[in-house]
């Protein structure tokens, strides 16, 4: 191992034989130069991130908050990768550590920041959901603070932007309001509120997440054993319905919609009925 950057007096950027690594432990800059081997054992804790790039923002960040945040931090990625089956991206570490940081200086100054669509997060990410409050009261419990329902909502956004992949919530957002939005125009077509607990329900509010899902991230569905359902539904109100959720997304949302997404979306409404 030799040294790339002292980040600060307790980060050091090493070189693990091509590998770039951020060390982290108590005081371990005061005693490295540039350039010099690295001994393992003075670091507490080593962080590999997959790219260059995500390894320059974790230092930067290391750089400006304490460690202790980055520590607890990674304790609560390991809680959460316990509880998620879904494998989360590394910049968990760099969106949740920063966001845990500044969430609990929020709670210092006073400051009110609102989440959004929290009922939709829990029906359509329960296992996020049930996790981020574990790990707000975690938060809550180490800090003092009294983080809640808002907190919940953000913390279940970090992880479902880890499962897919996203270092932000642009497309996560999407596939929510995307969802949202066609439970209420379905709410709206049919004139009457579903039944939310129902497992049909809860089957069709899946099948409708990934449907925005495939859409949002442009994504061909299977088209397979759909024609004889296509002929025959064409006529049937579930069909029609199903059809102008279509109309819908693609007027809203700029996104087309293939002719095997609007049948099997048929399908599930006939189910409901």
């Amino acid at each position: 191992m030799k040294v790339v950057k002292k980040i600060n007096h307790n980060v050091v950027l090493i070189d693990d034989e091509g590998i770039e690594k951020v060390a982290m432990g108590k005081g371990i800059g005061f005693s490295t130069s540039v350039n010099e081997l690295f001994d393992p054992t003075v670091a507490d804790k080593f962080f590999t991130l997959d790219s260059k790039e995500k390894t320059k923002v974790f230092t930067e960040m290391a750089a400006q908050i304490p460690i202790e945040f980055i520590e607890f931090s990674e304790e609560v990625i390991q809680f959460i990768s316990k509880n998620i089956s879904s494998q989360l991206d590394s910049n968990i570490y760099i969106a949740l550590t920063d966001h845990i940081y500044f969430a609990i200086q929020r709670q210092k100054e006073d400051s009110q920041v609102t989440a959004i669509m929290l009922p939709e997060m829990k029906l359509l990410y329960p296992d996020e959901y049930e996790t981020a409050k574990e790990v707000v009261a975690l938060i809550n419990q180490r800090y003092g603070t009294q983080l809640g329902a808002n907190e919940v909502g953000f913390i279940t956004m970090h992880i479902i932007n880890a499962e897919l992949g996203e270092p932000n919530s642009f497309n996560s957002l999407k596939i929510l309001e995307m969802t949202k939005e066609i439970s209420l125009a379905l709410e709206e077509i049919y004139g009457y509120r579903f039944d939310t607990d129902s497992l049909i329900y809860s089957r069709m509010m899946i099948h409708i997440k990934f449907l925005a899902k495939r859409l949002v991230y442009q994504e061909d569905s299977s088209s397979k054993n759909i024609g004889f359902f296509s002929n025959a539904f064409k006529e049937s109100e579930p069909y029609r319905v199903a059809f102008a959720i279509k109309k819908m997304i693609e007027e809203k949302f700029h996104l087309n919609v293939q002719e095997n997404e609007v049948t099997y979306l048929a399908i599930h409404l006939a189910r409901i009925q």
